[in-house]
Formats: structure tokens, sequence, C-alpha cells
């Protein structure tokens, strides 16, 4: 059962409470007595039941007085409750009360009173009215209802779209008998036409969510809104059309709408066109509208006529010499000028910006001239781009002043023969007022004109002669000039060609003569259907003879045209090609003339068709075309083996054609082509002077046949276009071409023609040399490709580099250059400008470039010129080059790096490996050889070395000893260790054409002597390097690596020779003291290669990479190894393996850059003495 409470006290023993209960549903009503004890007081308690104004009891004690009521009295808990079992709105919607009344007295001892509301959904809202329609500013009332609910329903309003509530007035109903309505007042604008406005009903009856709702949609008639254009001012170039437009927004619509223009109606038109704007067009127009609601609406537009500026000026102003000139300039536009400007015809350094006065100070002859004011607006239609207009107006300024110098054009007066000839003269300054022109001849004093024009109505040879001129006016005169005039005769043909000849095959010594006058000399050329003929060619002679006559030197020119030349039978005879029409024509500087003969040559058929095959299918009607050269006429007869053929009409037909240049042609038809059609057909012509045959043979479709004639028409830095002639295309019409080409290195590319003829091969690399071939192709399949040709596309002049580092070298007269590594091809161009200002270009070009030098140096001789510049062009095309780059004079260039390694020191290097490696794989395998030897004598060298130590006290050998005097220390062994000392100071390692480095040592000098210097001198003299001792010049060796060559100066060469010596032979290049020690064998740690440890030691040195030394020393003998056998040197080389083996740097003799490198004496100078003990057994 479903019910709720709502509780009020109004006094200590009365309470009111609320309940709600669903029609048909049950609810209790509770009763509860604060202080149960009253029921056993005797008093009377009751549920009253109060609905509509009628009371009526419903249950007295616990006896209920409705079958639908029941009671609950509980007097011990002060209970007694209602149950309503049922519920119906008729009979319980209303107020029940429970009461206990005091007996005796009938007071009220307690009171509950209950508000039930039995619930009842609300009905379906409603809108009136259901059609609203409101007038723009004249409110309207909406009104929502809901009938048959219980309680009253609230209602709510909102406007589609929006979750505001409207402010609306409520009426409640009182009960479900009666309508609750709300009523929402709008005052209607044009936003609200269409607007929907909905009523949201709810009562207790339904859940949250369940609601009620009506939807009304209002319409709103409003007044005209009116909108003109297209702009607002509408801006029109004059004399252009102007459209002014009108459009209301209305409702209910306008039927039309009305203009006006200063209150004068014009027209009832949306769109107002006037054509042709003019000034009197512009200004205010008024577009009115209006749709009955008893309101007009108008609005307002203004044209705007742009016109581009109007100028004017006096037409002209004298004046005297000195005086100032002010003249103003008028100008009105629309809009207003950017630029008002005075210029001077013929004097562009004149000008005036930003004024409308021209002012002229103190004017002179100079002065005088046309004077232009000219002014420029920028106009900007509406929907156009904008544009400038300029508008102007010429003024003359006149000084008074009389004629300057005299002038006659033109300067080199030459008149034709029969036409009119005009000298004009002239004086600047011209003179004011307006001179008159005198003119006379050489021969005459007696005036010909007083114009400043003289014309010649038609010239003659006698009018030639020199004319004279002089102007004049009331100021002065000028001076007087002349011209000669010359009359030139155009050529006149005296001796014509016969319009026609006819001659036989086998003519000899035909020739055609022509003769013409003229003055000058006319040129002849002689030509055959419009091409000149040449005698080189070898068929023709031109023979021309001229002569003069006359005082006025007319020549005469008669030409010869002989049909002899070594190409000829008999090199005279005529041939039928040269049938044709020839052409003499004479020309000179008057004019051109000509005379023609068409020859036409007697001569036998000969075929002048190409294709000698046809092919067509079975049932396919055939032709088969036959041309031949001949006159006259030749007839045609068809065979095909013995058998010839007649036009029957049906199987066969022929058709004979005359064509042009007497060529004829007979085509054969053959319909519904069989196996017996198929053959070789004889296509005879003949005429009076002969016959001549010739075979066209009719197969089946096929393939094509190769082109022939492949050539190349244009070539391109990536494209190539080429050409062919087709041949026999097997039958069908459309044919496809292929082309493929191939790069020197092999690679293939295709290109697909498809029937084009010519065709552009494209994308191609620049500057690459290919060869083409091209093939066609049908539906039959492919023939094979041409002969190839060679062809090369060209470079892109964009992708040329510029020379980098260019340098005019005054020491040595040179120009050098470096260019930045590069595929292409290049030679550079180097030019050399005189102190003229002329550029001449040097006949060497140096190739550069893709595997050439990577830069170059070019002698230019001893004059010194004032600029230099170096481009890089195509080594093919010569005129294909990139930009210039100027050079810099300098007295010496910087050194110029070496950016690549050259392909021949790359292969030095490389044999230098191989042979290496091979050295070291036979020093190996001797070794190895070595091991074994001693390996069987080990039991006797175990007792030899027994002997010799009881001999021998145990000592170290002693070090060899060197003359004293010129000896290289830069070669001693004793330096080795030194100089590899990692804290001592890298004094080698600068040596000029040797960039290497030494003890971890770094060279960054690049500019530097090539010279180091020790802090002390490793001499041999006693006192550590006498003045007169040469001991300095070998502190400092370059280096001899040879692995360093490729690091040399490109122009640099290294010399192979070596100085081979044997140290073992007294005095061998002055070295002493070897032989003393040459019994000893060599011990074991120094038998140990040099260069194994020390790759830049100075056992690399060359005798040419010491540039002092004369000879290769070497420090000791190879096979001198010390032993250490009681002090002495072991004879049977028993160390040796030990000491290879057992090497250890402690062992060998170390000496820093802050020791004395002695000699093999105690000298005075010397840091840590030393004793030498000599022994010789």
């Amino acid at each position: 059962m479903l019910y709720c409470y709502r509780v009020g006290l109004a006094r200590a023993n009365n309470r009111e409470e609320v309940a709600d209960v669903r029609e048909g549903q049950d609810v209790t009503l509770k009763c509860r007595l604060n202080n149960p004890t009253l029921l056993s007081t005797g008093g009377q308690i009751y549920w009253m039941r109060q609905r509509n104004g009628e009371k009526d009891n419903v249950a007295i004690a616990d006896t209920p007085l409705d079958w639908n009521y029941k009671v609950d009295l509980v007097p011990n808990e002060g209970r007694y409750d209602l149950t309503i079992s049922h519920a119906t709105y008729e009979r319980d919607n209303g107020m029940f009360v429970c009461r206990f009344k005091e007996a005796g007295t009938g007071s009220d001892l307690h009171t509950t009173t209950v508000n039930l509301t039995v619930l009842i959904p609300p009905g379906s809202p409603r809108i009136d009215p259901e059609t609203p329609t409101a007038t723009e500013g004249q409110p309207i009332d909406l009104e929502c209802s809901s009938q048959g609910g219980s309680p009253d329903p609230q209602i709510i309003w909102y406007r589609s779209g929006s979750d505001q509530k409207l402010q609306s007035v409520l009426k409640p109903g009182g009960g479900r008998d009666f309508a609750t309505t709300s009523v929402l007042t709008i005052n209607p604008g044009k936003d609200d036409d269409g607007a929907q406005y909905r009523c949201v009903i709810w009562n207790r009856a339904l859940t949250d969510s369940e609601k009620m709702e009506a939807v009304v949609t209002l319409s709103v008639n409003y007044y005209p809104r009116i909108t003109i254009g297209p702009e607002n001012p509408l801006r029109v170039e004059l004399d252009q059309t102007a459209v002014l437009t009108c459009s209301a927004d209305a409702k209910p619509p306008v039927s039309n709408v009305r203009w006006t223009r200063g209150g004068r109606f014009i027209g009832t038109v949306s769109n107002l066109k006037i054509e042709r704007v003019s000034l009197d067009d512009a200004g205010r127009y008024v577009c009115q509208a209006d749709n009955g609601l008893g309101r007009l609406r108008e609005a307002e537009v203004t044209l705007d006529v742009l016109y581009g500026p109007r100028v004017s000026v006096i037409s002209s102003k004298d004046v005297d010499e000195r005086e100032d000139v002010i003249i103003s300039c008028n100008v009105t536009a629309n809009p207003a000028p950017v630029t008002i400007e005075w210029l001077k015809e013929g004097d562009d350094s004149f000008r005036q910006n930003g004024i409308d006065i021209l002012r002229l100070n103190r004017v002179s002859a100079v002065n005088q001239g046309n004077y232009v004011c000219r002014a420029v607006n920028i106009l900007n239609p509406t929907g156009g781009e904008p544009s400038d207009r300029v508008g102007n107006a010429t003024v003359a300024v006149r000084v008074r002043h009389a004629p300057g110098k005299t002038f006659i054009t033109p300067k080199e007066a030459i008149a034709v023969q029969g036409e009119q000839a005009t000298l004009t003269c002239g004086a600047d300054p011209p003179g004011w007022p307006m001179p008159t022109y005198r003119w006379w001849r050489h021969d005459s004093e007696n005036t010909l004109n007083l114009g400043s024009n003289y014309t010649i109505p038609r010239a003659s040879l006698t009018d030639e002669g020199t004319y004279y001129c002089q102007p004049s006016n009331r100021l002065g005169k000028g001076t007087h000039a002349s011209v000669r005039v010359q009359v030139h005769q155009p050529p006149r043909i005296l001796e014509d060609l016969p319009k026609t000849a006819i001659h036989r095959i086998g003519k000899t010594d035909l020739s055609l003569t022509c003769r013409a006058q003229g003055k000058p000399q006319p040129s002849i050329r002689w030509l055959k259907d419009d091409e000149e003929l040449n005698p080189a060619d070898g068929l023709y002679n031109i023979l021309v003879e001229q002569s003069s006559v006359g005082q006025n030197t007319v020549h005469t020119v008669q030409s010869t045209l002989q049909f002899r030349g070594p190409l000829r039978i008999n090199d005279n005879q005529l041939l039928p090609t040269d049938r044709g029409t020839y052409k003499c024509v004479f020309k000179n500087d008057a004019r051109e003339v000509d005379s023609s003969q068409l020859l036409r040559v007697e001569h036998s058929p000969i075929t002048v068709h190409k294709a000698n095959k046809v092919a067509f299918d079975l049932k396919e009607d055939a032709e088969l075309e036959c041309r031949m050269q001949a006159y006259p006429q030749p007839r045609f007869q068809w065979s095909l083996g013995p058998n010839f053929i007649e036009s029957d009409g049906t199987h066969y037909s022929v058709n004979d054609t005359a064509l042009h240049d007497d060529v004829y042609a007979s085509v054969l038809t053959i319909k519904g082509v069989t196996e017996a059609d198929y053959g070789s057909y004889t296509c005879k012509g003949t005429n009076t002077l002969g016959e001549h045959k010739t075979i066209i043979t009719l197969q089946e479709k096929g393939r094509p046949e190769h082109p022939t004639n492949l050539h190349i028409i244009n070539q391109g830095t990536h494209s190539i276009e080429l050409a062919w002639e087709e041949s026999f295309n097997g039958g069908f019409a459309n044919t496809l071409f292929y082309v493929q080409a191939e790069t020197m290195s092999g690679e293939m590319m295709s290109h697909d023609c498809q029937t084009q003829n010519p065709c552009t091969i494209q994308p191609l690399p620049q500057q690459t040399a290919f060869k083409l071939r091209v093939k066609a192709g049908n539906m039959m399949g492919e023939s094979d490709f041409s002969e190839p040709i060679d062809a090369m596309t060209l470079i892109d002049v964009d992708t040329i580099p510029e020379p980098e580092e260019v340098y005019f070298e005054r020491s040595s007269d040179t120009v050098s250059f470096r260019v930045l590594p590069t595929d292409l091809m290049l030679q550079a161009q180097i030019e050399l400008r005189d102190g003229s200002g002329k550029w001449t270009p040097m006949e060497k070009l140096l190739p550069i470039g893709s595997g050439a030098h990577d830069h170059g140096e070019v002698y230019v001789g001893e004059e010194e010129p004032e600029e230099v510049r170096i481009r890089f062009c195509s080594i093919f095309v010569e005129s294909s080059c990139g930009n210039y780059r100027d050079g810099m004079k300098v007295d010496y260039r910087p050194s110029m790096p070496t950016q690549t390694m050259s392909m021949q020191y790359m292969v030095a290097i490389i044999v230098g490996c191989v042979v290496f490696v091979a050295l070291v794989a036979l020093i190996f395998i001797c070794c190895c050889c070595c091991r074994r030897r001693n390996n069987k004598l080990k039991n006797k060298t175990a007792d030899m070395e027994v002997s010799h130590r009881s001999v021998v006290t145990q000592q170290a050998p002693p070090p060899p000893y060197y003359t004293v005097g010129m000896d290289n220390k830069g070669l001693d062994g004793s330096m080795d260790t030194g100089l590899d000392d990692p804290s001592k100071t890298a004094i080698y390692s600068s040596q000029q054409y040797h960039n290497y480095s030494q003890n971890g040592h770094i060279n960054n000098a690049q500019n530097n002597n090539g010279m180091g210097y020790m802090d002390n001198s490793y001499s041999n003299s006693n006192n550590g390097g006498s003045v007169n001792s040469q001991d300095s010049l070998w502190q400092v060796k370059g280096h001899g690596d040879p692995q360093m060559t490729t690091h040399m100066s490109p122009h640099m060469s290294q010399d192979s020779r070596g100085y081979q010596y044997d140290p073992m032979v007294h005095g061998g290049y002055g070295i002493s003291g070897y032989d003393d020690y040459s019994h000893y064998p060599a011990s074991g740690y120094q038998g140990h290669s040099m260069m194994e440890d020390y790759p830049g030691s100075r056992t690399n040195y060359a005798a040419n990479g010491d540039p002092y030394n004369a000879v290769h020393k070497q420090r000791k003998r190879v096979d001198h190894i010390d032993g250490d056998v009681s002090g002495m040197p072991d004879p049977y080389m028993e160390h040796y393996d030990q000491g290879a083996a057992e090497m250890n740097p402690e062992n060998k003799p170390q000496i820093s850059f802050d020791e004395s490198l002695e000699s093999g004496y105690s000298t005075p100078n010397s840091r840590n003495r030393r004793i030498i003990r000599e022994i010789i057994v």
C-alpha cells in the first residue's frame, strides 16, 4: 500500500497530515493519541469525512460506517487507524478527521486531520489557439489547459530549443472536473515567426520522468526588411552598366518594390538597371516596400560614378626669351587623382611631380616644346579589380627665337624611279614664329619650295643631285643644310624566259638566259620549284655578265643557267628530274623582280612510288597503286605472271588518274581476295618514248618491316626527339613504334612512341651518350630493330657549378681555380679583360670534372689583365655554360688543397699494398725455415756458448762508431726512440709537402717553411756543431715514407731511384767503423723491424726524400745484431730467436730530445759521459 504523510501540529493534541493514494488502491490513515489513557475515561472517538462542503461520519469507535472502511482500535496503544479499500475519487478524495470527544462536556481532546488526495493523471494538454497567427509588435496570448487530473497539474511553458522556463499566469482548476490553465503572453517579432512553443504538465500521479506536453507553431506576419546593394555605395565606372538590387523580406511577401530618386518615381523592378551610366546618374536611390500591414519600409543606396582624370590646359602660350611661364592644369576625377605631374615631349629628364601648376623661370629656346599635364587615379569598381586611369593634356610653350642649326631628313635620301620621294627640313631650335624654309638645288639658286617638306612626285634619274634648305623668320635665319639624293632604278627585265619549254631527255647543252637592268647593280638568283640552285650540287652551272651604261651608272646584268655538271650523263644531258618551274630573280635595294618558265622533259615512264608491297587478308578488297612519272602521258597495263589483267568490273577494276608534275597513278582493285590472287603483279607504263615495269607484291597481312633512316631532330637536356622512315606496315594502319636507348655502361631504357613519328624520348639524364634504335609493331608481331645511331643529351646549364677559389697570381702570371666534385664533363673557359674593357677568351680550354682535374692553372702571359673571369662549359656544346666567377688578383695565391686522390695514386697504393703483403708472406716463410735450422744446431750452439762464456767477460757489444764530419743524424737509429717520445715537441711533424704526425702530435700548420729546430745540436763536432760544419743541415729532414706520397701535391713527382751500398765494404760512402764489428752476429731485439714499431721513422728515407743528402745511407747492417755472451757477440746467432721473441722496449736504446746524441767517442759537451769499450778478439 502506497501512502505518504505530512504532519503539522495545531495544538499539543491536534495534528494535520497529508496522504496520497492512487485510485483503486488501499490506504491507511493513522490516528495516534498522545495519551492512550484517554480512551478509558469514557469519551467518544470517531472518523469523519469532509468533501465538497459535506461532512459525514465514516466510523464511530470500532464500528465502520462504510463497507470499504475498516478501523483498527487499540486502546492501550492509543491507536485508532482507518483503512480505506479500493479508494475512489468521488468517495474518498477529501479531508478525513479523527476526533476524540470528552464524555459529558463534548470537548475535543484529540484531533487528527488527514487531507487524502486520490491521484489521477492529468488529461492531455490543449493549447488554444491551435494555429496561432500574430502580427509583429501586437501581443498574443497562448493558453494551455488540462482537465481530469488530481491534484491540479503544474503547467510550464518553453520555447523550442531552450530549457529556460517562460513566465506565464497559472489558473488552478480545483478538481478534476475543472480545467487548470496557464496563459503565456508573447510580444511577437520577426524572429518568432515559425518558432515552436510547448507547454509541459505534471502532477503527483506521474513519475518524475513522466511528463505530458503539447506543441504549437507561431506564425508571425512581419513588416518588410529591405536589403539593397549589391554594395552601398555602389561604385560603377563611367559608361558602364549599373545594376541596383533591392529585395524585401516580408510576411506576407510584397508584390513588388518601388524605386524613387529625389521623390521621382523610377520603376517597380527588383533589379534597377542603368545602361552607360553618366555623371548625372550619380546620387541616392530609394527602394520602398509595403506588404499591407500598414507600415511602409524603405532603404537608400548611393550610386558612385567613377571616371578617370579629365585634364584641361590652354592649348598654347607664346613668350619671349627670359620670361617666366606659369600654366595651370585643371583636373577633375573620381576618385581624386593620386598623381599629377608635368612632362615634356622629347625630354625624358624633365618632370615636375605633385603640382598642378607648371613653372618655368627665365625661359630660353631650349624650353620651347610641348608640355604634358598628366594625372593618374585608381578606380576600384564594385566587384572588379583596381585599375589605373590616366588623363593628360598638352600645352605648346613657344619661345620667340630665330631658327638654329638646320637638318634634313632622311640623312641618306634614296628615291625609287617612278615613285614619290619627300625631304623634310627642320632646325634645332626650330624658331618661333614658325619659319619659312627655302629649298634649292646644287645646280641652280632658284627656289624650289618654301615649306618644311619638299616632294619629288615621280623620281627620275635626272632628279639626282644635292638639295639645300635654310629656315628663317622675322628674328633671323638658321644655318643651311644639304642632302645628296640618289635615284635607284628597280630591276627591269630586258629578256624574259619563255613561259613553257618542252625538251626530250638526253638533250645536250640546254641553257636558260635572263637579262635585266637596274641601279644599283641587281643580284641574280636561279630557283627551281622555289628552291635556290647551287652549282656545287653538280647539276648546273651559272654564268653572269655585268655592264654599266650612262652618266647615272645604270647596270645591266645577264645570267645564263646551263644544265651542265659532273652528275649529268656526259656532263651535259637533260635528265627526267629536270622537270620543274625555273625562275630567275633579280634584286637590288629598290625591288625584286623575276621571270619564270615551266620546263617539261619528254621521257619514258619511271617509277615514283615507294611501297612495293601490299597486304590484304582473304575475302578483303585489295588495292594496288602504281605511280609513274612520264611525258607524254603513259598507258598502264597490269599482269599477274604471264596473264594480263583486264578491268571487268567484277573481280578486277583499274582506275588511272593524272596527278601533278607529270605523275600518273593506276590503281588495281581486286574484290574478294582469294589464294590465287596472292603473288607479284607487274605494272607496265608505256608512252611514245618507251616503257617501264615495276613489281608490286600482294601478300597476307603480317608483321611490319623495321624502320629506316633513323635520325635526330632535336636534343634537349633531358630528352631526344627522333624521326625515321616507315617501311612496309604489314597491311595494318597505325603501326606502333618502340625506341630502345642504351647507355655506354649497357643500361637499357625503352620508350613506347605509340604511333608518333617524330617521337620525343624522355626523361633522360643530362649529358649522357646513348645508342638509339627503333622497331615497329602491329597485332601480328614486331620487326627487327633499325640500325642504331649515337646521340647525347645536352647539359642543364643550371647544374653547372661555378668555379671556386679563382686567383690571378702576379708573381707567376698564372690563373688558377678549383672545381667542386661533379659528374659532368666540362671544360674551363677563361676570359681576360684588357684596358679597353674588351673581354677576350683564351684559346686553351681545360677539361675538368668527371674524373678529370679538380683544379687548373694556366699561364696567361706577362701582360697583366685588368680583370679575369672563369666559367665552366660543356665539352660537347661550348655554348652551354654556367655563370662566370670573377678572379681575385693576388701576389701569391694560397696553396691549392687536393680534394680528391687521382686514379694513378690509387693504383700505386693498391699495388704497393699487394707487394707489401707478398713480402710479409715471404719473410714469414724465411723465418720458419730459420727456426728449423736453429733447432738442428741447438746442441752445437749450446757447447759453443759455454766456451764463449769461459773466454769472454760478460758484456754488451760496443756500439758502432761513425766518422766525424758531414753525417746525417736524421738517419741515425739512436734518434728513433727519442723522436717517439710523446712528451717532446713534434718538431718533424710540419715538414713541407708531408703532413703527418709523430708522438701523437697533430700538425695544424698549413704555411710553414717545412723546417723544425731542436734545442740541442746533434753534431759530431766537439763544440756541438761548429759554424763551419754542415751538421745543422741534417738536423731536420723531410719524411720519405712512401706511404705519404699520396698526400703530396699533384705538382710534385716522386723519384723512385734508390741508392744501395754495402756497409761491410771498407770506406763505403765514407763510413768507417762498420768493418771493425762485421764479425759480430746481430742481436735478437735489434733484428726486429723498426718499421713495425715506428711506421713514420726515418728508416724509410729515400735519397731524394732528403733534400740535403746525396745518397741513401743505412744506419747499420741489417744482420748486425749484438749478443750477450760474456759481454761478447754470439758468433752463432744463438740469441737471435730469443731476442726476437722476447723483445722488450726497455732493452732498446732510449733517448729524448733533451739528451745529446753522441758519437762513438766521449766529448766534452756530453751531459751523460760514457765509457766506450772496444774489445777485439
